[in-house]
């Protein structure tokens, strides 16, 4: 048996924190009181505003239940992507450290509920090109100031953990 991978395990670990962060939820329909492993929920009416671990805000979403009261990953990336380009060259701009994190949650999260929503389907794939754009072009950065002599200060502030 071979020792698991440092960094995958360092991903995961990170992923599994996110999924335990507390994520916003609008209760969408009344629910009666709910017991979700550790998680009590007294009865709640449409319109609430909640907050919850992320897995079951996520479980809640599918069921009907709740939408997210967040700002959504595709407007996060919309930001994303011209911040970037109007840094510079050789400067990074910077993004919240779970940053990708998110994105890679709510692609997989929406890529299972979009039989639920056909109709975000072009919405999810005009995303997903942003998050490729700005990977490409964050990397371009990267690998442009790893090859000079003298990268400024606060360059590697502004790298993710990823």
């Amino acid at each position: 048996m071979s020792a698991p991978n440092p960094v995958l395990q360092s991903i995961r670990d990170r992923e599994f924190t996110y999924l335990l962060s507390g994520a916003r939820l609008k209760v969408k329909q009344r629910m009666q009181k709910i017991d979700i492993g550790s998680v009590h929920l007294e009865p709640l009416n449409v319109g609430d505003v909640i907050d919850l671990p992320r897995w079951v805000g996520e479980v809640l979403i599918n069921l009907g239940y709740c939408e997210s009261a967040e700002e959504s990953f595709a407007s996060a990336v919309f930001q994303a992507v011209p911040r970037e380009k109007i840094a510079g060259s050789e400067q990074l701009s910077t993004l919240r450290p779970d940053f990708y994190l998110k994105i890679r949650r709510h692609v997989d999260f929406a890529a299972e509920t979009i039989n639920l929503k056909p109709v975000e389907v072009s919405e999810l794939e005009k995303t997903k090109t942003l998050i490729y754009d700005l990977i490409a072009l964050r990397l371009r950065k990267i690998l442009s100031v790893a090859a000079s002599l003298s990268p400024s200060p606060d360059f590697r502030e502004k790298l993710t953990p990823e």
